[in-house]
């Protein structure tokens, strides 16, 4: 009886351990970027429109969106966003994105769009930053 006792009390134990560790990992797990950075795109008859919802507690570099078609640079519009200023240690005083960030290009007959590139870099507050984003419009 006792024996069996021991046995159940020590296993409680060891459950717990690996199910607050497994719980540990978990919240100490660095987000992937298209989960920090949600990347959405509308097409419409003459325009693309392109959202990002940014989680809290991150940013994006507003100098890091780029698009380009064929290695040619494609203007773009804001439409949306919630721009500030931040004193980035390597940057030195930038413009950065939170929440919902949205812009759009204009359509033409020549602009193939799953050849158009979408780049973008962002951080988190507490310090990790993510290399440069590369993702097709398509």
């Amino acid at each position: 009886m006792i024996k069996s006792l021991i046995i159940i009390l020590l296993s409680n134990v060891i459950a717990g351990e690996l199910y607050s560790s497994n719980l540990f990992e978990k919240s100490n797990r660095v987000p992937e970027a298209n989960e920090v950075f949600a990347l959405t795109a509308n097409i419409e008859k003459q325009a693309a429109y392109i959202t990002w919802e940014i989680r809290d507690g991150y940013y994006m570099y507003l100098d890091s969106i780029k698009l380009k078609y064929k290695d040619k640079a494609l203007p773009f519009k804001i439409f949306e966003s919630r721009k500030e200023l931040y004193k980035d240690e390597f940057f030195g005083e930038t413009e950065i994105l939170r929440g919902k960030f949205v812009i759009g290009i204009d359509i033409n007959s020549s602009l193939n769009l799953s050849e158009v590139l979408i780049y973008y870099q962002g951080c988190s507050e507490a310090g990790f930053c993510y290399p440069i984003q590369k993702n097709q419009l398509l």
